[in-house]
């Protein structure tokens, strides 16, 4: 569930979920990198919202979404002092989202 959610929240955000080969790296000064199959890019690896370097663009996107300002809300004393839980915010960005579009595809009555 963790990597669909992962995955559907970076394509949410306009950004490549990343292609790769992870039995292929290539070897850098002091890390393991690779190149995106789809976008070309030298890459680490694909979002993973659990953890803080990711999470903080996702929570940038969020911030920058005008329509997500009460998710924003909800979450904001917790980013702000460090108490936030990562992965329940990733969760409920994820299902709030997934809802929109289910929401949307609903024939008209």
């Amino acid at each position: 569930m963790k990597e669909q959610r992962d995955r559907f929240l970076t394509e949410a955000m306009g950004a490549c979920w990343h292609v790769y080969d992870p039995e292929k790296p290539l070897m850098t000064y002091s890390l393991i990198a690779y190149v995106c199959e789809k976008c070309h890019n030298f890459i680490l690896g694909s979002n993973d919202f659990s953890i803080p370097e990711d999470f903080t663009k996702l929570w940038a996107w969020a911030k920058a979404e005008g329509s997500l300002g009460e998710f924003v809300a909800l979450y904001e004393k917790g980013m702000n002092d460090g108490s936030l839980d990562r992965d329940r915010a990733a969760d409920d960005l994820y299902a709030l989202l997934k809802d929109r579009i289910k929401g949307s595809s609903t024939p008209a009555s």
